[in-house]
């Protein structure tokens, strides 16, 4: 096993504020000043992910001499992907990458930075078109030979090396150039230490949109239908397009507006049913204003989402008249046999068919699996 690791709970961390942010997240930077950014966030956290996780199993003591120099190389690679995510991110988030000039790790001649995509260029990313010998400009061309262990007799701190040659034949010939797996090591670790602060940085951020959003009061309308387009209009900015509550909003609109062309008796049940909901809607409001949203949803959600038991053997028949009402590529002659089903069990009135308007038996369907005296008798 490759000693030279990274600590996988600080990438956890970040993939858990990611997680715990997302809707956030998606709705800033899916399209941030007309670039989209969520792309690159999800980019940088898969390749963290695959360097994090696949680092400790790169075999740095093969017994093929070239394989050796591969695996190096492959070290080598995965900490400067783990550098270009990390610089990545402060880009997006807008921070200041701090270790720009930072040089206390190699202590050479350029800042840590440069001096270690001269150690990259030199151990494999490109050997064959080197434009320096130590990471300074020049205007000479070096060309490294295959890398190897140090000998012990050698002596010093370093693992690997490489030997340049110049183009130019006044060059004293050969240049040994050196690299130790401890000070790459403590490079790589330096910068991925980085991801706290962006972690920091995004659940502040999310923070002041909260407390943005919560100063914007949102319009009231004694409309019930005109409330909820101005709810599913917030969800879209407090949440994101077409997730959060947008389905439940939809769905209310539907309830609200469906012709009820049906008896007289069904009239009163479901007029019962949409005066609860206006509780649903008024909590939802209040949700989306003071932006708390709770894991288990709203207190009246099971008006919308039924949570009685007691229907558990109608399971897959409520499943398929709920994907005939709302997926219009279902063939509408498969849920003849679930509504009789439904009809037989007393969940539906016996006139129900699929002549019946689909915004009239949802509302119908989803009365009845409200009503707790309903669900008893079942």
């Amino acid at each position: 096993m490759n000693p030279y690791i990274l600590d996988s709970s600080l990438l956890e961390e970040f993939r858990q504020a990611l997680s715990d942010h997302d809707d956030f997240l998606i709705n800033t930077y899916s399209n941030y000043n007309g670039k989209n950014l969520w792309s690159l966030i999800c980019s940088a956290k898969d390749w963290l992910s695959v360097s994090v996780n696949g680092l400790p199993y790169i075999d740095l003591n093969h017994s093929h001499d070239d394989v050796r120099s591969l695996n190096v190389l492959q070290l080598i690679t995965t900490y400067d992907i783990v550098l270009q995510s990390i610089e990545q991110l402060h880009r997006v988030f807008e921070m200041e990458y701090p270790l720009k000039k930072d040089d206390s790790v190699f202590n050479a001649a350029v800042p840590d930075d440069a001096y270690f995509a001269q150690i990259r260029a030199c151990f494999g990313a490109h050997p064959v078109d080197l434009r320096s010998a130590d990471g300074t400009k020049s205007t000479d061309k070096y060309f490294a030979s295959w890398s190897s262990d140090i000998s012990s007799s050698i002596g010093g701190n370093d693992d690997y090396s490489v030997y340049l040659y110049s183009n130019n034949p006044d060059t004293v010939q050969p240049i040994r150039f050196s690299m130790s797996f401890a000070k790459i090591h403590e490079y790589t670790i330096k910068r991925y230490s980085l991801l706290s602060n962006i972690i920091s940085v995004i659940e502040k951020k999310k923070g002041v949109f909260v407390e943005e959003q919560q100063r914007q009061e949102i319009g009231r309308s004694a409309d019930v239908v005109e409330q909820l387009q101005i709810l599913l209009k917030e969800n879209s900015t407090r949440i994101r397009e077409g997730d959060g509550y947008h389905y439940d909003i939809q769905t209310l609109i539907e309830l609200f507006t469906a012709p009820q062309d049906f008896p007289e008796q069904e009239r009163q049940e479901v007029a019962q049913y949409l005066n609860a909901l206006h509780v649903l809607v008024d909590e939802l409001y209040e949700a989306f204003q003071s932006m708390s949203f709770g894991e288990d949803g709203m207190e009246h959600g099971h008006l919308l989402h039924s949570r009685s038991a007691k229907f558990n053997g109608l399971h897959y028949d409520l499943e398929k008249v709920f994907e005939y009402l709302n997926n219009p590529y279902f063939r509408a002659d498969r849920v003849d046999y679930h509504l009789r089903r439904l009809i037989s069990e007393g969940v539906l009135p016996p006139y129900v068919s699929r002549q019946t308007n689909k915004l009239d038996l949802q509302l119908l369907l989803l009365a009845r699996l409200s009503d707790p005296y309903r669900a008893q008798k079942l």
